[in-house]
């Protein structure tokens, strides 16, 4: 696996070489993020994700700083598979009610806007995330970086 995984980020140094500047992470992220609030419930976070078409929701607290990261495979893990189905009940229900600040990661791994794709790849792969939230000095989310992100880049050349 590790020699895959330093194939990749040898790919990604190469690959941004070629184009005669390190590309960074800022360069690429998608800049509109949509994020939700600690609060919001699962059926909120899940409809979200529904309507914008997102997989990873960047959480943020009062401040708007980031305070965790659910992501749709969080969410469907804590829906109940009877949802919708004639055998659904209130406990499934009042499931769909609860805030995401209790199923959400705390410990998001993240990466500033001038970082390096390699660099960032190297991220996502050491850690196995499939995102990174791209946070400024104060820890606001100024754009996230996905796996598609990177695809795309390359897939653009």
């Amino acid at each position: 696996m590790e020699t895959c995984n330093s194939f990749k980020i040898i790919y990604l140094n190469r690959f941004s070489a070629d184009k005669g500047t390190m590309t960074t992470v800022d360069g690429i992220m998608s800049g509109e993020v949509v994020s939700i609030d600690m609060d919001t419930s699962i059926r909120n976070a899940v409809e979200v994700c529904e309507d914008k078409r997102i997989r990873h929701l960047p959480v943020v607290d009062d401040q708007k700083q980031l305070a965790g990261l659910v992501t749709d495979r969080d969410l469907r893990h804590f829906m109940s598979p009877r949802i919708g189905t004639l055998s659904e009940n209130n406990a499934d229900r009042e499931n769909l009610k609860r805030p995401v600040h209790l199923i959400m990661v705390r410990n998001v791994v993240t990466a500033s806007p001038g970082k390096s794709l390699a660099e960032a790849a190297e991220l996502m792969l050491k850690h196995r995330v499939g995102c990174l939230p791209i946070v400024d000095a104060d820890q606001h989310v100024v754009g996230i970086l996905t796996k598609s992100d990177l695809i795309r880049h390359i897939a653009q050349g």
